[in-house]
């Protein structure tokens, strides 16, 4: 393979790995938003009630109060899951191996340009 060819392939292959990295990034992004505004939201509305609101017992699921349950267990054996999803269907393989391009270099070992 010609050091043209292989520059091309290299930049090629270069080019495609980024894109699937933006890719999943992308992904990660939404994802940790969507989350951050769904757990906030949920603790803040549900987590905080006024003095004067309060009852004498709070709300409990399984022994833990509700406001946990539904603003930090659920989410988290969700984005288990998530991850999981993510892991197994979205992420791919990077193609094998390919080395640098290397400067072509005279037969004295100087670097052309």
């Amino acid at each position: 393979m010609s050091n043209s060819n292989h520059d091309e392939a290299f930049l090629e292959t270069q080019s495609r790995h980024f894109q699937q990295c933006c890719k999943e990034a992308r992904f990660v992004i939404v994802t940790w938003l969507i989350t951050l505004i769904y757990v906030g939201t949920t603790i803040w509305l549900t987590g905080y009630i006024p003095v004067e609101n309060r009852p004498d017992s709070p709300e409990l699921i399984l022994g833990i109060p509700a406001w946990v349950c539904w603003g930090l267990l659920i989410p988290w054996f969700v984005l288990i899951g998530v991850a999981w999803w993510f892991a197994i269907f979205v992420m791919q393989d990077d193609e094998p191996y390919m080395d640098f391009p290397h400067p072509e270099s005279d037969e004295e070992g100087h670097t052309n340009p």
